[in-house]
């Protein structure tokens, strides 16, 4: 979602996992973890220049809806295309 508000950051996002298809707490930070440090290494190369060059702004929710936990690699993939998609619509 594209916002015209005062934020400091080009982006604002928030990340979760079912409860009802992950019920121990531990699994469910597993799976933040790895998408949130995803997100953590590709996010300036692929996803802030676009927005700092363009003067956007976005508020994002990641949801994980999978039913078993993916390893890392898994995560990174998904991270990059996820990014890459957003700065391309954000181009528009």
């Amino acid at each position: 979602m594209l916002t015209d508000g005062e934020q400091q950051f080009p982006v604002q996002i928030v990340f979760s996992v079912a409860k009802k298809r992950y019920k121990r707490a531990v699994d469910r930070n597993l799976v933040k973890r790895r998408m949130r440090e995803a997100y953590r290494l590709n996010k300036q190369a692929q996803l802030y220049d676009v927005l700092n060059s363009s003067g956007k702004k976005l508020i994002l929710s990641i949801s994980y809806i999978g039913k078993e936990i993916s390893p890392y690699e898994f995560f990174e993939k998904k991270m990059l295309k996820l990014l890459t998609q957003l700065a391309v619509e954000a181009i528009k």
